[in-house]
């Protein structure tokens, strides 16, 4: 019965260890199935939802990158970056932030999910992984994607800068679109955090940097030697990143902040909670739940 369940819950007792062998998760005492339940249970349904959104969000975004190109380039298949960006951007500039996101992020507080039982719901009516949140997603990578070239492009235009050149604005617009957008999803923002996203962004500036000064022919028949050096170290090519960054985020915070002052769900109102004194945090939870039981079952 353990193994044909969708998660497997054992516990340890003196019917021996072969339950909790065959389960994917274990506890030591009935009391600790409600905080496995209520806590991490959310937790994780939560985590995992967000996580899957935003790897989809990040690769929809970024490889649009590479389709708008293809209308300049008569669909030859043909990048506007040299290879090793192009291949590096997704297995080590952005890859660690969404492993943290997936790991640490916490909505609501564990302490407030356990005295309001009925925020399970939200995981159960998978209010985090809706299609109408699916396809919001979608849209607003393919925007953040029109902006991320279409700025460069129209900043770059009568200029003759070359074809990698033109691609520096647009990767490095395109990292800190990606990076800054995980700030707005998260719930949670740490020290680490800031590491991990600080240490990305420095990892793509050391290795583009490196990589234009020492690399002759690592991206033959094309010589990216010096390029990023002389572009990174143009104010107009700052000047775009930020203005691109800022107008491919504005919506996400628009929606955002509309969406939690006018429309906010349970989950949001009890992340709320979390930031009240105690005595104002009690009294709002009692609150609550008088208005639950007065609304009845839903």
């Amino acid at each position: 019965m353990i193994q044909v369940a969708d998660v497997g819950v054992g516990i340890s007792g003196q019917e021996g260890m072969q339950a909790v062998m065959s389960s994917d998760f274990a506890v030591s005492r009935f009391k600790h199935l409600r905080k496995l339940l209520l806590v991490h249970g959310h937790w994780c349904y939560t985590r995992l939802a967000n996580m899957i959104l935003y790897f989809f969000y990040k690769n929809v975004a970024y490889v649009n990158l590479l389709f708008w190109y293809q209308f300049y380039c008569g669909f030859s298949g043909a990048t506007m970056t040299n290879y090793w960006v192009l291949i590096f951007f997704n297995l080590l500039f952005t890859s660690a932030p969404p492993l943290l996101y997936g790991i640490l992020d916490k909505d609501v507080s564990a302490d407030t999910l356990l005295e309001l039982p009925e925020l399970y719901r939200a995981g159960q009516n998978s209010q985090a992984y809706l299609p109408s949140t699916f396809w919001i997603t979608m849209l607003d990578a393919l925007y953040q994607s029109l902006i991320c070239f279409f700025i460069p492009y129209l900043a770059y235009a009568d200029s003759d800068i070359s074809v990698f050149s033109f691609g520096t604005p647009i990767n490095t617009s395109a990292l800190f679109i990606i990076l800054l957008q995980q700030v707005i999803e998260s719930h949670t923002l740490t020290w680490l955090h800031g590491v991990v996203l600080a240490g990305s962004a420095l990892f793509y500036f050391t290795f583009t940097l490196v990589f234009s000064v020492s690399c002759v022919t690592c991206n033959s028949p094309a010589n990216p030697l010096g390029i990023d050096t002389r572009y990174m170290s143009d104010p107009v090519f700052y000047c775009v990143c930020v203005l691109t960054t800022l107008l491919a985020l504005l919506p996400r915070i628009l929606y955002q902040s509309v969406r939690n002052t006018l429309f906010p769900s349970h989950i949001i109102k009890a992340s709320g909670l979390d930031k009240l004194s105690p005595a104002e945090r009690c009294a709002r939870i009692q609150s609550w739940r008088e208005g639950q039981a007065n609304a009845g079952p839903s």
